[in-house]
């Protein structure tokens, strides 16, 4: 029994790592976030930086009934919060309610986009929706984000300022309000109440 105890310690401390989609399924068209209630996603004001881990992502997937093609890491105008995620990550259940808050909090002065991560459309929206999540998201079923970022598991956040540089990446336990609105007012020098 401890033996178990012991590993299902190791594995929450661990994060989660691999995805949720045990057999690949067809990539998912713009219908299936016809029924989502996700945000439009941040339309980009320039290019992602040259110096950037993001610059190889291809453009994702918006989840909004829209379906637009988006540049993760492309300057906003704002700076921005990514929480990588998926429906298949306890953790990132546990950590979720944080990020509701702070994009509801945020107003103009910072974007919150999460960034679904090897998932299947279906299960994103439906936890989604079960967590009242509402911000903008992108579909990135082949992690690409994760590994331009370097992130071995999840949940993860990065943190990305308003001209699209990452100025910080979290990889550690679920993030609480308190330690994500630190983290923001650290790294993006915007303080959210």
């Amino acid at each position: 029994m401890r033996r178990l105890l012991a590993a299902a310690l190791v594995l929450l401390l661990a994060g989660c790592s691999g995805g949720g989609a045990s057999t690949p399924t067809p990539a998912p068209t713009s219908n299936a976030f016809t029924n989502s209630k996700f945000a439009a996603c941040p339309a980009a004001t320039g290019e992602v930086p040259a110096n950037s881990p993001l610059r190889s992502v291809k453009p994702l997937l918006c989840m909004n009934k829209t379906a637009d093609m988006v540049t993760i890491g492309a300057p906003t105008g704002r700076p921005m919060v990514l929480n990588l995620w998926g429906s298949w990550c306890p953790p990132c259940g546990e950590e979720m309610p944080s990020f509701v808050r702070l994009a509801a909090a945020a107003g103009d002065e910072l974007t919150v986009v999460g960034v679904n991560t090897s998932d299947e459309a279906s299960r994103a929206v439906a936890a989604a929706d079960e967590l009242d999540v509402r911000f903008a998201n992108v579909f990135d079923r082949a992690e690409e984000v994760r590994r331009a970022l370097g992130v071995n598991a999840l949940p993860a956040t990065a943190f990305v300022s308003a001209t699209g540089e990452v100025v910080h990446v979290y990889r550690g336990t679920p993030l609480t309000d308190a330690a994500l609105t630190g983290l923001v007012r650290q790294y993006l020098g915007v303080t959210v109440e």
